[in-house]
């Protein structure tokens, strides 16, 4: 690879292409590769980032993301540092560095290793379509009539060629809650107070790390008596290696149920700051059939 990826991302920069390609997803799919990368523009507010180029892998990871775009309350991610990618960022002052992301872990730099040279590959690819776009704005529309991404592929001899990636349908997203019977009795059992109101939520802690080689990001569940600021209850959790977000938001009917039959009554009213959040403790509520309201 002639050039490293950061200068690349200078090179990218300097075209000044950010906004036209904002609107588009292209992907880039080097050989020897299990899925392509798709490559999606995100301008930041300047202080310091001026703009990211995520590379997400997969469908998959694709299909969630643009879902979540679209309803910042669908499935589990709330973040995009959640989604498995790497990502090129541009800083304010014009420098540049490549970042990997993965599901439950903290951001790292890419500096070195095998996957400093796929993200120099991709990125070259990449400011090729960049270049291109230039000539012709709508080319990553190119194939959008056959219900296809645009992409650039390399063939097994190292050659690359634009072609269509047809687009699958996403898979339904599905949501499994189970709440042990014992649980559900003890709520049953406790008095429901109706002036009773939880300030409550369950969030990614952006800034908080485990001490690990590779620290893992930290989730905290909070609620906050409404009346006097009081913290009720508080938990942090990071993911576990068998586990993924998924895990972490079935759990949390549970966790809530967990420390509501702690504090020994059910708060007439639980207030909560996300169309997620509701989502997973409404069932919760109904399991253990009291009059709680949830209310976002």
């Amino acid at each position: 690879m002639q050039h490293d990826p950061e200068t690349i991302g200078r090179r990218m920069d300097a075209l000044g292409l950010w906004d036209a390609l904002q609107p588009y997803n292209f992907a880039v799919k080097p050989r020897g590769t299990a899925f392509p990368y798709f490559c999606t523009v995100m301008k930041g507010d300047g202080n310091p980032v001026k703009v990211r180029l995520l590379l997400l892998e997969g469908w998959q990871t694709l299909h969630d993301f643009v879902r979540t775009r679209m309803d910042v309350n669908f499935g589990f991610y709330s973040s995009p540092i959640e989604f498995p990618h790497f990502e090129l960022v541009v800083l304010a002052d014009g420098s540049t560095k490549v970042i990997r992301y993965d599901t439950g872990f903290m951001p790292q730099e890419v500096t070195d290793g095998p996957a400093r040279e796929l993200v120099a590959k991709i990125l070259w690819e990449a400011y090729g379509v960049f270049l291109r776009v230039e000539g012709d704005p709508r080319l990553p529309l190119q194939f959008a009539d056959e219900r296809a991404v645009f992409a650039r592929v390399e063939d097994a001899q190292g050659a690359w060629h634009d072609e269509p990636l047809a687009i699958p349908d996403p898979p339904p997203h599905t949501e499994t809650l189970s709440i042990p019977k014992a649980l559900i009795q003890s709520a049953k059992d406790l008095p429901l107070v109706a002036a009773d109101v939880l300030d409550l939520d369950f969030r990614l802690l952006p800034s908080v790390m485990t001490k690990e080689p590779r620290p893992r990001s930290v989730y905290e569940l909070l609620a906050v008596d409404g009346t006097t600021g009081e913290t009720a209850f508080a938990s942090r959790v990071s993911l576990t290696p068998d586990g993924g977000l998924r895990t972490l938001w079935e759990a949390l009917p549970v966790q809530v149920l967990r420390e509501i039959v702690r504090r020994g009554k059910v708060p007439g009213t639980l207030r909560v700051r996300s169309g997620r959040v509701f989502r997973m403790l409404r069932d919760g509520r109904r399991a253990a059939e009291k009059g709680c309201r949830i209310v976002v």
